[in-house]
């Protein structure tokens, strides 16, 4: 029913979802392959993590089923360019042999990544279009596949505008509705396939890691908007608040906490926004002439590989996040009242009352996200209820001691597959 209503709503907004999405079926990947991604794969992942006592990395999950992995293209479009068309792809990943029934869903979000091909639906090849390794860097929808799907979920994920099979489009990152339209249009063709294949969702979930938080809270927003019910959902490091998170990373930095690649985001948003809201001019009026060139590269991935980039890094020296800014936005005040920070405020994802149950994770030594930013959602939606610690707040934070972002990450999935699996 929920899904007769969400498909309905579709077809009476603008930009109307067309249901011509394309599934080709890539492989099937055995249960014991998957344990190697739940064991041997996530130590490589965590072999460089900074995370501290108390800190310990959780007993390995194990996966039980094969699974079956599509990658998906299919069309979408941009709210913030009229509703423009795009094609756009993703992947879904179902437990082996379920040719009919019910499966429980989670729709995964990706973090930030620095290459275009790091992403869902290129995390099961070894090759991609630009020659460039990749499949490293795509772990997290592995670990997810992996856990969920290994353990009897469908699992979805939208590779985002810009990115993975029609990478020609510029990306939007931290562009708040292009996002959400894109995983709920993938959401509506995962619908539309799985019921060819009579198969009904039992239940919905959504999680996401660092940027994929923001995106998930986004996408939470725009299923609830929608009348679509969330059975629960879960974020881990997940900025809420672009505009806060950056301004306490540019003018209130950590010293031996910082990540040295927080410039990143910096090329990622002021040119996504220069594009996707038409602002020409953005960019130059933001980033310091000194460093232009390179963040632009950054942003449209000019570097030849991962070891181009961490060179470029150390070229830069100890640069304070702020030293990438134009000399005005020394000024807080400035930041605050300029376009690009009006524009990281409007792609906020937590102002709306939630009514879907929702655990944001978050680790004590987190390199990119501060404990205040962490927490932001939840407090706010205490203030939308009026008082403190009610059982209104759907919204619960999970402090992960001594944990980085990566450690986070590690920890909350694993946490959020047993919360999810015990609900009735």
């Amino acid at each position: 029913m929920r899904v007769f209503f969400s498909l309905l709503l579709a077809l009476m907004i603008p930009g109307a979802h067309a249901a011509n999405a394309v599934f080709t079926f890539l492989k099937t990947v055995p249960a014991h392959e998957l344990n190697l991604v739940l064991t041997e794969e996530r130590a490589a992942f965590m072999k460089h993590t900074g995370a501290q006592p108390p800190y310990a990395v959780p007993t390995p999950s194990t996966a039980t089923q094969d699974v079956d992995i599509y990658t998906v293209e299919y069309d979408s479009s941009v709210p913030e360019q009229g509703h423009r068309t795009v094609r756009v792809t993703g992947l879904l990943a179902l437990p082996k042999g379920r040719s009919n029934g019910s499966l429980p869903l989670i729709s995964y979000q990706h973090g930030t990544v620095f290459g275009k091909y790091e992403v869902p639906s290129f995390a099961f090849r070894r090759e991609n279009p630009s020659g460039l390794p990749h499949y490293d860097a795509a772990y997290e929808t592995r670990y997810m596949v992996a856990l969920f799907a290994g353990n009897g979920f469908a699992v979805m994920a939208a590779d985002y505008l810009g990115m993975g099979g029609h990478a020609q489009e510029p990306e939007a990152y931290f562009v708040k509705q292009a996002t959400q339209q894109v995983n709920y249009d993938l959401y509506l063709d995962v619908q539309t396939f799985l019921r060819q294949k009579d198969i009904a969702t039992s239940r919905l979930f959504l999680g996401g890691w660092s940027l994929g938080g923001l995106n998930t809270t986004g996408f939470l927003q725009k299923l609830e908007s929608a009348g679509v019910k969330v059975d629960a959902a879960f974020t881990a490091s997940a900025p809420s608040d672009p505009f806060a998170a950056l301004n306490g990373l540019m003018y209130y930095p950590r010293q031996g906490i910082d990540a040295v690649w927080l410039n990143t985001i910096v090329a990622l948003t002021v040119f996504s926004y220069e594009h996707y809201y038409a602002r020409p001019g953005l960019a130059r009026s933001v980033i310091h002439p000194d460093h232009y060139a390179a963040l632009e590269s950054i942003y449209h991935r000019r570097y030849g590989s991962e070891a181009d980039l961490l060179a470029m890094f150390q070229r830069f020296g100890p640069l304070p996040l702020i030293g990438y800014f134009r000399p005005e936005y020394r000024d807080p005040a400035h930041f605050a009242g300029s376009a690009y920070g009006e524009l990281l405020r409007r792609n906020e994802t937590y102002r709306q009352l939630f009514r879907t149950p929702l655990k944001m994770f978050y680790g004590s030594r987190d390199e990119v996200l501060k404990e205040p930013i962490a927490t932001l959602a939840s407090t706010y939606q205490n203030i939308l209820i009026g008082q403190p610690n009610t059982t209104g707040n759907r919204v619960e934070t999970r402090r992960v001691p001594g944990a980085d972002h990566r450690a986070t990450f590690v920890t909350a999935a694993p946490e959020a597959l047993a919360w999810m699996r015990g609900m009735k």
